[in-house]
């Protein structure tokens, strides 16, 4: 693992509006470039943000569908890589999946689909069948979506596949009402993303979001180290919500003191 400069983007979302949602992700992505951004993760199902009846109406295939093929122009234009959040059609099976693929300098990447879905995304998703482990040049990442990590088996694969940066994209994160910074920093997710950095001495960067207008407070974007501590976190209230980012520059080994927060 080489050094490399890694984001958690917060931006707005528009439930099933892909065209918003590009235009937010690209704002968010040319701030991020401004810091020097390599690696720039959002949130799970950031594209659409349906997970109901209408998931199979905006759904696309990946990477061949237009608004993925518009990720894939932003990150060869900005010389990064990107993880992003759609749900993905799959016509051929007639399914719909949670899933996060990543686009580089490049072109496509790779892509994983949630495999452990929640009780709720049933009515809309399929789970996916595979724990890839994905070659960006400067690290290796997987991707564990949301409730993946509440299960240890699904980082513990990929860490034994070379996994040095796990994607931890996230649904939900943000509240109606006043929320601190303190409360979501010590709340049962937080226990899991950390413990799983701690299990495998890996580094994760956890990146939420929210398509529901009503919820101006956010949470659930930062970045955490091998020895499970957080060192970056997003503002619950931001002064631009559709910038609202950490950055941090990761380094191979792994040491507090090597944790550039920029």
């Amino acid at each position: 693992m080489d050094k490399i400069v890694a984001s958690a983007l917060s931006p707005t979302i528009t439930r099933g509006d892909k065209e918003k949602n590009l235009e937010s992700a690209y704002k968010g992505l040319l701030a991020a470039r401004k810091r020097g951004v390599e690696l720039a993760v959002f949130s799970e199902w950031f594209l659409t943000h349906c997970v109901d009846e209408n998931s199979f109406a905006v759904a696309e295939p990946v990477p061949e569908g237009p608004a993925a093929r518009q990720v894939i122009a932003f990150a060869k234009e900005l010389n990064m890589t990107v993880a992003m959040g759609i749900e993905e059609l799959d016509a051929a099976k007639g399914v719909v999946y949670n899933t996060h693929f990543l686009a580089g300098p490049q072109g496509y990447i790779g892509k994983h689909r949630k495999t452990h879905l929640m009780v709720g995304e049933w009515r809309a998703h399929r789970p996916g069948g595979a724990l890839d482990v994905f070659d960006i040049g400067k690290c290796k990442v997987g991707v564990a979506i949301c409730h993946e990590n509440m299960y240890p088996e699904v980082s513990r694969v990929q860490a034994m596949k070379g996994m040095e940066v796990s994607l931890s994209p996230f649904g939900c994160g943000g509240s109606a009402e006043t929320i601190t910074r303190e409360s979501w920093l010590n709340d049962f997710h937080m226990a899991c993303w950390r413990a799983r950095c701690f299990d495998n001495g890996i580094y994760m960067i956890v990146a939420g979001g929210n398509g529901e207008p009503s919820k101006k407070y956010k949470s659930y974007g930062c970045i955490i180290d091998p020895y499970a501590e957080v060192v970056a976190s997003i503002d619950p209230e931001p002064a631009d919500p559709d910038i609202n980012m950490v950055v941090a520059e990761l380094d191979k080994q792994g040491l507090r003191k090597g944790v550039k927060v920029m």
